[in-house]
């Protein structure tokens, strides 16, 4: 029997009912396969630059809580989806969330990306700029797929 490869499929993290559901369709892409999903969060750098310019404290202290809270935070979101079976690999970094995400999606040979199509941004950057998922589609070299929200579709015809 040939030797299967193993796959990867990465899954951006913000913590919103989208992501979680992205998360299990990830999971349930994978039934049967040889693989794993790593959840990533990436802790966007123009929030801490924001957070200084306000003189909320210094970029390394900011950096740093940020990252031991987005670790707890991705803990405890794979730790509820454990509950239903999925088990993912967590990852943290920091950047600009598309771009890391893009990186990263290269760095592990991700065959697909499965993120949410809406997050937790609801600001006008993302009104006139885009969406994070939005982003990724322009610069990807991988296949995304997009989980909308939960709906039950009633009245449309």
């Amino acid at each position: 029997m040939k030797d299967e490869k193993r796959v990867t499929i990465l899954v951006p993290v913000d913590f919103s009912q989208c992501s979680r559901l992205a998360l299990r369709k990830a999971h349930e892409l994978l039934k049967g396969r040889h693989g794993h999903i790593v959840a990533i969060h990436v802790v966007d750098h123009h929030f801490i630059d924001k957070c200084v310019r306000h003189d909320l404290g210094e970029a390394g202290e900011i950096k740093k809580n940020l990252f031991l809270e987005a670790k707890r935070r991705l803990h405890d979101f794979l730790i509820h989806e454990e509950k239903n079976g999925i088990q993912a690999e967590p990852m943290v970094c920091e950047g600009e969330p598309f771009i890391e995400i893009n990186k990263k999606a290269v760095e592990l040979d991700a065959e697909m990306i499965v993120i949410g199509s809406c997050g937790k941004a609801n600001d006008m950057n993302t009104i006139f700029f885009g969406s994070t998922a939005e982003k990724i589609l322009r610069f990807i070299t991988r296949p995304v797929l997009c989980v909308p929200p939960e709906t039950d579709y009633k009245g449309v015809n």
